[in-house]
């Protein structure tokens, strides 16, 4: 699947309704983490519709700043 934001082919999908699968899905790139649901109008989930002015680039991809380490769980005791 195309990712519409920076047009990777590396986009996939995360989630799907438990009821039907085809009453939404949600996508998620992994090159610039954007996340759309299916159920989204065309000028965001179709990369041709997509504004150019929130295209990313590998330039502007790689000028991201890091994310954020997630710290590990706690162990339930409070102290």
């Amino acid at each position: 699947m195309m990712c519409p934001r920076c047009e990777s082919e590396q986009a996939y999908k995360i989630f799907e309704a438990p009821e039907d699968p085809k009453l939404w899905e949600v996508f998620r790139c992994p090159r610039c983490n954007f996340s759309w649901r299916s159920t989204e109008e065309e000028s965001i989930t179709d990369p041709k519709q997509y504004s150019p002015k929130f295209k990313l680039t590998e330039k502007q991809i790689q000028e991201l700043a890091p994310k954020p380490p997630i710290p590990p769980l706690r162990n339930g005791k409070r102290g």
